[in-house]
């Protein structure tokens, strides 16, 4: 299995390219584009067309080095620029329809449990872990232990943000730089509480200031070391360093080599790590190269891994036809489970149901987008093709049919009469396949965004239809449900919606851990 995965900073947008092996991954391609996405904002916050434009060629570029790799559909989530951008929402949409690629706006709470992971992963964690994450619009700052996390928030003191707020003579002058660095005191003061190293505390640092500040504390001591992972680097080290970038000029610093790329923001950037540290009361940091898209591999594959642990043995020669037809596993993955979830509530609800149709509309859900390998444009029509042409094993000749038909229907035209295929079954098998396909066709549409965040709360029934209560933080996979709750209006009764906040969902999860005497991670 591969994935490709991308974050869209306030400095820099990042592609990586993985390959499941043996239970880790081995990178098979990475890009970085400077997209200096930061720079792009207006008065009111909101990105400007050159901003769109250089977010444009970057996701361009990632979809074209994607397909050369075979890999389906490049994963992309976005930070703190497009987060805060009031108009962040519309230029999300806008990629999508001009270059294919989503880029799904994550939560700051988000964001840093995913670069935990990805942190933990490339160093080794023990009891108790905090990892600062800097970046250009925020700081993360995440606690936990080897196996959770326990504690996140996201502080809006990036790099960019404070350079631009802060320093503008070079070199930054005494009262302007004494001025942040009260700023930012003010605003981590009160996480000392939570967020405090003790005598047995790790901290880590990640991000590719972290990683550029190491390199630059090394050389400094006559070292040259092959790999940044790993790397150490003391309080004192870092303070000294500031120290010396704060009286170079911007030329000055841009001629010493870790520093080429970012030399006009690395003091306002060092300044925060070199503040947050004092604050916390850590004298000694590990640094990090796994960060957030690391964390977004090792999720996918995780997901993955467990995902396919819980299959029939039939079931696997679906996913190994999705898998040979190039389908996007991830959002298969997702579209699947979420199909389960719902025939397994109707069914629950007393809604009557063919018990066969419930393994037909996995392998349907698993192999409805294969028809993308022909293209794009009636794809849903393809995937029938592949599907009875395929060789889907475990399967009899009437179930192959009945797959292909359901994984038909899961976009476009409803069942009708006009429709050879389907006025070809009996009338019991016409059935199955309506029903089966109205459920599909709300599932893909609950993951549009292709994002795999959707969690379906409770679906019960209201009146003559029915309610669905899902947290669903994405305005594009809401949107998706409810255009494709057509076939379902048919066959059980309307269907309405009840979308739950991040926050609301977050708080549900953790409702439920603590029942069941766990955390969530």
């Amino acid at each position: 299995m591969r994935v490709a995965v991308a974050d869209v900073g306030t400095n820099s947008t990042h592609l990586l390219i993985a390959e499941a092996q043996g239970g880790h991954y081995r990178v098979l391609d990475a890009l970085k584009v400077r997209t200096r996405l930061g720079e792009c904002l207006d008065e009111s916050g909101n990105m400007t067309p050159e901003g769109e434009e250089r977010l444009r060629g970057a996701l361009l570029r990632f979809r074209e080095l994607a397909d050369a790799l075979e890999v389906p559909n490049v994963r992309v989530y976005a930070t703190s620029a497009l987060r805060e951008a009031p108009n962040g929402p519309e230029i999300a949409e806008r990629m999508r329809q001009e270059t294919g690629v989503y880029p799904v706006i994550i939560s700051g709470e988000r964001e840093g449990r995913l670069t935990y992971l990805g942190a933990a992963h490339s160093v080794e964690f023990g009891d108790d872990n905090l990892l600062l994450d800097l970046g250009g619009g925020s700081l993360e700052l995440i606690r936990g232990s080897a196996e959770e996390v326990q504690d996140v928030v996201s502080l809006p003191l990036g790099g960019i943000r404070m350079q631009d707020r802060f320093l503008h003579r070079d070199p930054p002058g005494k009262s302007e730089y004494r001025a942040l660095v009260a700023y930012l005191q003010g605003a981590l003061e009160p996480y000392r509480g939570r967020f405090g190293a003790g005598p047995d505390t790790q901290v880590v640092l990640s991000s590719g200031t972290a990683e550029d500040l190491a390199l630059a504390v090394a050389a400094r001591a006559g070292q040259a070391p092959s790999s940044v992972n790993g790397l150490r680097m003391t309080l004192d080290e870092l303070g000294g360093l500031l120290g010396d970038l704060r009286r170079m000029s911007e030329e000055e610093r841009a001629r010493i080599p870790a520093f080429a790329k970012r030399a006009r923001i690395i003091v306002a950037a060092a300044a925060v790590l070199h503040t947050a540290l004092s604050v916390l009361g850590a004298r000694e940091v590990v640094i990090s190269e796994g960060a957030l898209r690391e964390g977004m591999v090792v999720e996918e594959l995780q997901r993955h891994e467990d995902y396919v642990a819980g299959l029939t043995a039939r079931h696997r020669g679906a996913l190994a036809l999705a898998e040979r037809f190039r389908a996007d596993l991830p959002h298969a993955r997702q579209v699947t489970a979420l199909s389960k979830e719902l025939y397994d509530q109707l069914s629950g609800q007393g809604q009557a149901l063919p018990e066969e149709g419930r393994g037909l509309l996995r392998a349907a859900a698993t192999l409805h987008e294969v028809g993308q390998l022909v293209t794009q444009s009636s794809h849903h029509k393809h995937s029938a093709y592949l599907i009875r042409h395929g060789g889907l094993l475990g399967f009899g000749a009437r179930e192959v049919e009945l797959v292909a038909q359901i994984a038909r229907y899961h976009r476009r035209s409803l069942p009708k009469e006009a429709h050879e295929d389907w006025t070809a079954l009996n009338r019991e098998d016409q059935t199955l396949v309506s029903q089966m396909a109205a459920i599909l066709r709300v599932a893909d549409g609950l993951d549009r965004s292709y994002g795999g965040h959707t969690r379906i709360e409770t679906l019960e029934r209201s009146g003559k239809g029915w309610c669905l209560t899902a947290c669903v933080p994405n305005t594009l996979d809401r949107q998706g449900a409810q255009e494709k709750a057509d076939l379902w209006a048919r066959e059980f009764g309307p269907l309405s919606f009840v979308w739950l906040s991040e926050e609301e969902c977050l708080d549900a999860a953790e409702m439920a851990l603590e029942l069941e005497g766990g955390r969530p991670a």
